[in-house]
């Protein structure tokens, strides 16, 4: 379980998805103060996101299901991109800019899905990797 890469990917990216949401941009943002739904919604998605990628990882046994639930836990990374981007475009929060320079927290809560989606697009590639070789090695027999 833990010797195979996609167990690493799949672990780093439900570390990513759950360490986005302690950033501070997140909870003081004018997104969350204008909509009620927003917190709510964002913390619920980034936490079934971190869960079913931390299952997808005691599913090794069972590689065919284990894909699915990455390709799962990739279909809730990007609607909780699309949720978050969306909600801080529809308040002008999207820049990481501001008047002092970079700000490197908002950086990171921008890059994060994108960072978690890869990480999970890795580990997907990685199953379906163990799964044609097991095929292969089947033919061998």
């Amino acid at each position: 379980m833990i010797q195979r890469i996609q167990t690493v990917y799949l672990a780093l990216g439900a570390l990513v998805v759950l360490g986005t949401l302690l950033l501070e941009p997140l909870w003081a943002s004018e997104a969350a103060a204008l909509y009620g739904w927003f917190l709510p919604v964002i913390v619920g998605l980034g936490v079934v996101t971190a869960l079913d990628a931390v299952g997808a990882i005691f599913l090794y046994n069972d590689r065919p299901t284990q894909r699915t639930v990455v390709v799962g836990a990739q279909l809730m990374t990007v609607l909780w991109a699309l949720t978050l981007y969306g909600s801080f475009f529809m308040t002008n929060e999207l820049a990481v800019y501001d008047a002092s320079g970079f700000n490197v927290q908002m950086g990171l809560l921008i890059a994060a899905p994108l960072v978690a989606y890869v990480l999970f697009w890795l580990a997907r590639r990685g199953i379906e990797h163990d799964i044609e070789l097991v095929a292969s090695m089947d033919r061998l027999r």
